[in-house]
C-alpha cells in the first residue's frame, strides 16, 4: 500500500505554506496569534501565546518547520550556511528526501499550493494542491481540510478527520492520535513513518535520500525494487496507489480506490475497502482482521490477527509477514528485493515464474487460486466471491477450503 512519502513529507506540505512565506520574509517562522483575550494583537515580538500547530516547533516565538527552515534546521537556533538549504532537517546544497529546490526553500511539490508541481505555481483562490496539480478537490486518497490536501491516515494536525489535532507528546498513527506508532509504521520525531517507502526517513529515521533517488525496501536508489514502480520520487505500488493507479500519474478521483490498479468505487479481487485505500486485511498491520485494527509496536499481521510471530509458512520481515518463495520485496531472505522486471518464485529473483504460477505484473500467482488474478492476470473476483479451479464462486470446489478470501488446499 502506498503511504509515500506522505506520512512524513505530507505533514510538511501542510505546513508548508506559512514557512515559506515567513521564510522569504527573511525571519524564517510565523509568530503564533494570541489566543482569545490575550490582548497581543500589534505587539510585535511578543512571542507565542499558545501552542504551535501540529507539525512546527516554537521557535523564540514563532511556529516554524525544523524540517525545511534553514533558520531552524534541525532545531531552533541551528541555522544553515549562507548558500546552503535545509532538508529533511539537514543543512546542504541539495534538497533531499523527495523535496525541490524553489528558490532558497526545500518543498514538497506535491501538495504545497505556492509551488503545486514545480517552482512558483501557486494555486488559484479556492483551489488546494493535490498530487502536484490545482483543483478545487484532493484526489489521491488525500482529505481536503481548510485549504490544504492532507493524508488523514498519518497528519496529526488532522489526525482521523480535519482539525482533529493530536496532544503535545502524542502522533497520529492509522488514523487515532495515541503515544505509539501502530500497524508496522516507525516513530520519527511526531512523525509515523513507514520506513520502507519514505525517502525522508529510508530504512531509518532522518535517513534522507539523496536528489533523484527513491527509497526502495528501505535503501535509497536511483530504481525501485520489489515490485514497486518508480514514480517521481516515490516507489508506488500502482495496484493499490489512488495517486497511480495502473500507471504514474493515473490519479483516482474523489471517492474513488485503486483496486487492481483500475479506479473504482469498490475494491475487488479479494480486498477490502478501508477509508481510501484498498486493503488485504489478511496481512495489512494497519488494518489486520478489520478496518483500522492497527497491530502494536512490534506485531505483525498474519491470517487476520495481530501476532509476534508469523504463521502459515511466512516469515516476519519487519512489521509484515512475508512469503519468501513468491514476495518480490523480501524473496529468500527478508529486505531481498528483486530488480525492476523480476519476480519472485520458488524464493530466487528471476524473469520467469516456476511451479505452475503465472506472472501477473510484478508477481508470481497460481491463477487456479488467485481472486485477484481469477484464471488468469487481472480478472478479479467480486466482493465476497472466491477463486476456485479459476473461476469465481460463493464456495470453494475441488476439495479447497475457504480461508478467508482465497480457497486453499489444506492437504
Amino acid at each position: 500500500m502506498r503511504y509515500d512519502h506522505r506520512i512524513a513529507v505530507g505533514m510538511l506540505g501542510a505546513a508548508l505554506s506559512l514557512v515559506a512565506v515567513a521564510t522569504c520574509g527573511g525571519d524564517g517562522g510565523v509568530q503564533v496569534a494570541p489566543g482569545p483575550g490575550a490582548g497581543g494583537a500589534g505587539q510585535g515580538g511578543a512571542g507565542a501565546t499558545g501552542p504551535c500547530p501540529a507539525g512546527l516547533d516554537d521557535c523564540g516565538g514563532k511556529c516554524v518547520s525544523t524540517a525545511l527552515d534553514p533558520h531552524n534546521c534541525g532545531g531552533c537556533g541551528q541555522s544553515c550556511a549562507e548558500g546552503e538549504l535545509c532538508s529533511a532537517g539537514q543543512c546542504g546544497i541539495e534538497c533531499l528526501g523527495g523535496t525541490t529546490r524553489c528558490g532558497n526553500l526545500c518543498i514538497d511539490a506535491d501538495l504545497d499550493p505556492l509551488n503545486c508541481g514545480g517552482c512558483n505555481k501557486a494555486c488559484g483562490a479556492g483551489e488546494v494542491c493535490s498530487v502536484g496539480t490545482c483543483s478545487v478537490e484532493c484526489l489521491g486518497g488525500t482529505t481536503k481540510c481548510g485549504g490544504k490536501c492532507v493524508d488523514s491516515s498519518s497528519d496529526p494536525a488532522n489526525c482521523g478527520s480535519c482539525d482533529n489535532a493530536c496532544a503535545e507528546g502524542e502522533m497520529c498513527s492509522a488514523g487515532p492520535c495515541g503515544v505509539a506508532c501502530l500497524g508496522g509504521t516507525t516513530k520519527c520525531g511526531d512523525l509515523c513513518v513507514e520506513t520502507n517507502l519514505d525517502p525522508a526517513h529510508c530504512g531509518g529515521c532522518n535517513k534522507a535520500c539523496g536528489a533523484g533517488e527513491v527509497c526502495s525496501a528501505g535503501a535509497c536508489g536511483v530504481e525501485c525494487l520489489g515490485g514497486t514502480t518508480k514514480c517521481g520520487k516515490l516507489c508506488s505500488d500502482t495496484n493499490l496507489d489512488p495517486a497511480n493507479c495502473g500507471g504514474c500519474g493515473v490519479v483516482c478521483g474523489q471517492g474513488e480506490v485503486c483496486s487492481l490498479g483500475k479506479c473504482s468505487l469498490e475494491c475487488v479481487g479479494g480486498t477490502t475497502k478501508c477509508g481510501k485505500q484498498c486493503v488485504d486485511t489478511e496481512t495489512d498491520p494497519k488494518n489486520c482482521g478489520g478496518c483500522g485494527s492497527a497491530c502494536a509496536p512490534g506485531e505483525a499481521c498474519a491470517a487476520e490477527k495481530c501476532s509476534l510471530e508469523c504463521g502459515g509458512g511466512t516469515t516476519k520481515c519487519g512489521s509484515k509477514c512475508a512469503s519468501m518463495q513468491s514476495d518480490p520485496a523480501n524473496c529468500g531472505a527478508c529486505g531481498n528485493a528483486c530488480a525492476p522486471g523480476e519476480v519472485c518464485s520458488g524464493a530466487s529473483c528471476q524473469l520467469q515464474c516456476a511451479g505452475g504460477t503465472v506472472k501477473c505484473g510484478g508477481k508470481c500467482v497460481d491463477a487456479q487460486l488467485d481472486p485477484a488474478n481469477c484464471g488468469s492476470c487481472g480478472k478479479a473476483c467480486c466482493q465476497g466471491d472466491v477463486c476456485s479451479l479459476g473461476a469465481c464462486q460463493l464456495q470453494c470446489t475441488g476439495g479447497t477450503t475457504k480461508c478467508g478470501n482465497g480457497c486453499v488446499n489444506l492437504q
